[in-house]
């Protein structure tokens, strides 16, 4: 189940979907174990960060992708089927960019976040 959830939600979030990513992960959060449940809000709250900067509210978005990458921080890269590390520091660039008032919104739309999965192993 926890699989399903998170291809679920990346097949939102990188086709630029960042609301609905959002929403496929808090309608799955019953499936979530307790020791990832701050993974997920980080997740969460990530993906409405991202949501933020495509309606161009650059302090909002700056707050949640804030709060979700302090939620995913102390993660091992490849945690719940997700790798992490990529989308860390993405989210750390974007906040800076934010911050100084520098993000490009054109940038940002030629290359868009990505929600990286890990390959499921054979066996």
């Amino acid at each position: 189940m926890l699989r399903r959830l998170v291809i679920a939600a990346a097949r939102e979030f990188n086709a630029g979907r960042y609301f609905e990513a959002h929403e496929v992960l808090e309608d799955g959060l019953e499936a979530v174990p307790d020791e990832l449940w701050s993974l997920f809000i980080g997740l969460i709250q990530i993906a409405v960060g991202y949501h933020k900067t495509t309606q161009r509210l650059w302090s909002g978005a700056a707050r949640m992708l804030q709060l979700g990458l302090e939620k995913v921080a102390s993660y091992p890269d490849e945690t719940a089927g997700v790798r992490l590390e990529a989308l860390r520091q993405r989210v750390r660039a974007d906040v800076d960019a934010l911050r100084a008032g520098a993000f490009d919104p054109d940038g940002f739309a030629r290359r868009p976040p990505r929600l990286q999965l890990v390959p499921r192993t054979a066996g």
